[in-house]
Protein backbone atom coordinates (compact mmCIF):
# COMPACT_ATOMS: atom_id res chain seq x y z
CA UNK A 1 0.00 0.00 0.00
CA UNK A 2 1.87 2.98 -1.10
CA UNK A 3 2.95 5.49 1.93
CA UNK A 4 0.78 8.91 1.77
CA UNK A 5 1.97 12.11 0.97
CA UNK A 6 3.46 14.01 3.55
CA UNK A 7 2.50 17.85 3.63
CA UNK A 8 5.41 18.88 5.78
CA UNK A 9 2.95 18.82 8.99
CA UNK A 10 1.04 21.62 8.00
CA UNK A 11 -3.38 21.06 8.21
CA UNK A 12 -5.00 21.16 5.27
CA UNK A 13 -6.97 24.37 4.84
CA UNK A 14 -10.15 25.25 5.56
CA UNK A 15 -12.50 25.90 2.51
CA UNK A 16 -15.47 28.13 2.08
CA UNK A 17 -17.33 27.28 -1.29
CA UNK A 18 -20.07 30.16 -2.81
CA UNK A 19 -22.07 30.63 -5.74
CA UNK A 20 -22.33 34.13 -7.22
CA UNK A 21 -24.92 35.90 -10.28
CA UNK A 22 -23.88 38.09 -11.51
CA UNK A 23 -23.93 40.60 -14.81
CA UNK A 24 -20.63 41.72 -15.19
CA UNK A 25 -17.04 41.80 -13.69
CA UNK A 26 -17.78 44.84 -11.49
CA UNK A 27 -20.60 42.93 -10.19
CA UNK A 28 -18.71 40.46 -9.56
CA UNK A 29 -16.13 42.15 -7.30
CA UNK A 30 -19.01 43.92 -5.73
CA UNK A 31 -20.54 41.09 -4.57
CA UNK A 32 -17.20 38.71 -3.23
CA UNK A 33 -16.18 41.96 -1.37
CA UNK A 34 -19.86 41.79 0.31
CA UNK A 35 -19.41 38.17 0.76
CA UNK A 36 -15.91 38.05 2.60
CA UNK A 37 -17.01 41.12 4.77
CA UNK A 38 -20.01 39.25 6.08
CA UNK A 39 -18.24 35.91 6.49
CA UNK A 40 -15.24 38.14 8.97
CA UNK A 41 -18.54 39.67 10.93
CA UNK A 42 -20.54 36.80 11.38
CA UNK A 43 -17.77 33.98 11.56
CA UNK A 44 -14.68 36.20 12.66
CA UNK A 45 -12.68 34.54 9.96
CA UNK A 46 -10.68 36.07 7.02
CA UNK A 47 -11.40 34.58 3.65
CA UNK A 48 -8.52 34.33 0.68
CA UNK A 49 -9.86 33.43 -3.15
CA UNK A 50 -8.81 29.72 -3.41
CA UNK A 51 -10.13 28.83 -6.69
CA UNK A 52 -12.88 30.10 -9.17
CA UNK A 53 -15.04 27.68 -11.84
CA UNK A 54 -17.18 29.42 -14.41
CA UNK A 55 -20.97 27.25 -13.99
CA UNK A 56 -22.25 28.91 -17.11
CA UNK A 57 -23.20 32.59 -17.75
CA UNK A 58 -23.21 35.08 -15.67
CA UNK A 59 -22.22 32.13 -12.80
CA UNK A 60 -19.63 31.44 -10.88
CA UNK A 61 -18.65 29.21 -7.93
CA UNK A 62 -15.62 30.52 -5.91
CA UNK A 63 -13.53 28.54 -3.29
CA UNK A 64 -12.03 31.02 -0.68
CA UNK A 65 -9.85 29.53 2.38
CA UNK A 66 -9.33 30.59 5.65
CA UNK A 67 -6.32 32.53 6.77
CA UNK A 68 -5.45 33.84 9.78
CA UNK A 69 -5.59 37.15 10.62
CA UNK A 70 -2.10 40.01 11.09
CA UNK A 71 -1.11 39.78 14.82
CA UNK A 72 -3.14 43.00 16.07
CA UNK A 73 -5.58 42.94 13.63
CA UNK A 74 -8.34 40.57 15.32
Amino acid sequence: MPKPKSNGGKSEPQLVHQDFAFADDRELDRRIAEFREAHARDHGQRLAMHARRELGRGKVRVTFRVVEAPAGKR
